[in-house]
């Protein structure tokens, strides 16, 4: 629509007349197509010129000539009294030092380029090296709600500030964009954050104007505001492989096909599609982002939990999602909990992080309701799409949760019916299909079940008789019963305790286990060295030698004889000393108290055996144990 007033300073979109019907001339042209009113200015009202931009620099931030000679640009008067100044003069002078400058915002400041007026290249290319001259060092610009209609006058700023890293040039409105960029300029190679919001870009220029040879560095883009989702007859790719961030919110997007230019020639790990008339996820085969982590979805009309089933396919890394102020979780109550349980690749949701009993509770909620609408199912059909197209998550929760119990009884119920039906039939198969259903099924690796452990644990008493009080006499309690290993130390000697009337303070756990480690054999005191042999030895051969003395005094012995005797005892010293077969003991470990939990020390077996023993106390100890007893024998 081109039109200008005549008498009326508002006109609505949805009721403007036709240009055919009224003479008007033509002054304006309305590209963003929405239903409300537009503010139009008459022709005889003042206006403000515009400026360039070092007197854009002059008016926002002064110069040094003006601080010194004290001038001031405005004068504050409040109810008709001037107000004094005190202690800006130090702000003004060092904001008037150019060059020091990191930020520099020029916002609305009817901004028309580097000059004032339009210049031919050779004035251009003297303004710029004018600016250059100044030496500035700025690191972020806002050029934003100006008067920039070309885009050689921004490349014209840009060039000048050697270290630029973010631009914004929101609000202004560019005139042939085509025809403007036709000619190459030199490439802002620093700058990494650009932001075009409401420049009435439709996706063919912003692509145009965001290519790899202009902004090689580039990582952060916003084209948020802009009539993207109108479509264009030109096909443009955006391909910047620097690219990590893009902002698309409120661009009129309907479907996730009309960016997909944006995921073949990016690396994308954050995308924004905040405020867009999106209803579905669903895209063509072929559209991935393949490194997204961060998806913003909120004020967007997606309608139910299924519209988020092609997120696994579509970002298959995604961590973190929005998805607040959307029909998804304002209808549904449970929103939070099923979202969490359909995508178990995310950590974030809504900005907040996700725990690991939160997720936990979510899986298993979310694995009953499906468990439910298959009980309700009346044909295998039905059971088919909950399970592989509406709840396709069904499979994976149930590998690692195991399967609901209600579905286990439905599914047992089937087996026998089947079971009697073949029985009739084939005797055979029968019997195979009672061995196949009486097959081991192991629990789920993250189920309760599988943390089970089996501990029998026996305490020893010893009493004194009543006739004799030397003697004694043991008495064993043993006790079995099945026990999570994912408890803490403190926690089972809490349930001992209280099992064998014990403190838990008093409380001492010995896990016996399977293996056996030898003793080692006892070494002879100091004195005793050499001792035994010796004297063995020594008492052998005296009275051998008075044997061997007997017999000749009395005549009876020979020297033969002598002789016999003398090689046999030669040969018994000859013979080797048997080894003693070494003792084996059950290896004990004691289970110390901590905060650790009880599998570090049974180590994932199904039963252990533990020995109970009652340890000594401080004082400080007895008399906390003492308030325990008491308190104990109260309840």
């Amino acid at each position: 629509m081109v039109a200008r007033t005549t008498g009326k300073d508002t006109l609505n979109v949805s009721d403007t007349v036709h240009e055919s019907q009224i003479q008007v001339k033509t002054s304006m042209s309305i590209r963003l197509v929405r239903a409300r009113s537009t503010s139009f200015v008459r022709l005889s009202k003042p206006f403000d010129k515009s400026v360039g931009f070092l007197s854009a620099m002059r008016i926002k931030y002064g110069s040094e000539n003006d601080v010194q000679a004290g001038q001031t640009f405005n004068a504050i008067r409040i109810g008709g009294k001037d107000v004094d100044e005190v202690g800006f003069s130090l702000i003004a002078q060092k904001q008037s030092a150019w060059s020091n400058l990191k930020v520099i915002s020029l916002n609305g400041l009817c901004l028309n380029g580097i000059s004032s007026r339009p210049l031919q290249l050779a004035s251009r290319r003297n303004a710029v090296a004018e600016v250059i001259g100044l030496g500035l060092r700025c690191e972020e610009l806002d050029l934003g709600r100006n008067l920039l209609e070309n885009w050689y006058d921004v490349v014209a700023i840009c060039s000048a500030l050697s270290k630029l890293q973010i631009l914004k040039l929101n609000g202004n409105r560019l005139r042939d964009v085509f025809a403007n960029v036709a000619e190459l300029e030199a490439p802002l190679v620093k700058l990494q954050s650009l932001s075009l919001a409401n420049m009435a870009l439709h996706w063919d220029e912003a692509l145009i104007l965001c290519t790899q040879e202009r902004f090689p560095m580039l990582q952060t883009l916003s084209l948020a505001f802009n009539p993207l989702g109108t479509p264009t007859k030109v096909s443009f790719t955006l391909s910047i492989p620097s690219l990590t961030r893009l902002d698309l919110t409120s661009c009129g997007i309907t479907s996730l096909d009309q960016i997909m230019s944006i995921s073949q020639g990016t690396n994308l790990t954050t995308l924004i599609l905040r405020s867009n008339p999106l209803q579905t996820l669903s895209t063509t085969p072929g559209l991935k982002f393949t490194n997204l982590r961060t998806l913003d979805l909120t004020s967007t009309l997606l309608p139910n939990l299924t519209s988020l089933s092609p997120i696994p396919t579509l970002f298959p890394p995604l961590e973190s999602l929005q998805t607040s102020q959307t029909p998804l979780s304002t209808s549904h109550p449970e929103s939070r909990l099923l979202t969490i349980a359909r995508l178990p690749q995310l950590t974030t949701l809504n900005h907040t992080p996700i725990p690991a009993h939160e997720r936990l509770n979510s899986e298993l909620y979310y694995l009953n309701l499906i468990a439910n609408l298959l009980l309700s199912a009346q044909t295998p059909a039905l059971e088919h799409q909950i399970i592989h197209i509406d709840h396709s998550q069904y499979q994976y929760l149930c590998s690692k949760h195991g399967e609901p119990a209600n579905i286990q009884e439905r599914n047992r119920n089937r087996a026998r019916q089947s079971t009697a039906h073949i029985s009739s039939t084939d005797p055979q198969k029968s019997q195979q299909q009672r061995e196949d259903n009486e097959e081991d099924r192991s629990p789920p690796p993250m189920s309760l079940a599988a943390h089970l452990c089996t501990f029998t644990l026996h305490l020893n008493h010893h009493h004194n008789n009543n006739n004799n009080t030397t003697t004694t006499h043991a008495q064993t309690q043993t006790l079995t019963l099945p026990l999570p290993t994912i408890i803490s130390v403190y926690a089972l000697k809490g349930v001992v305790g209280r099992l064998f009337r014990i403190a838990p303070m008093r409380v001492r756990l010995v896990l016996e286990t399977e293996e056996w480690d030898p003793v080692p054999a006892a070494k002879p005191a100091d004195g005793d060295w050499g001792c035994g042999s010796e004297d063995e030895g020594s008492f052998s051969s005296s009275s051998s030698s008075s044997a061997e003395s007997q017999e000749d005094d009395d005549g009876h012995g020979t020297n033969g004889n002598r002789l016999q005797k003398r090689g046999k005892k030669k040969k018994k010293k000859k013979k080797k000393k048997k080894k003693k077969k070494p003792l084996w003991v059950r290896r004990e470990v004691e289970i110390s108290d901590s905060v650790r939990r009880v599998e570090d020390w049974v180590e994932g077996r199904r039963e252990a055996r533990v020995r109970v023993e009652e340890r000594a106390l401080g004082d400080e100890e007895k008399r906390v144990v003492w308030a325990w007893e008491k308190g104990d024998q109260v309840r």
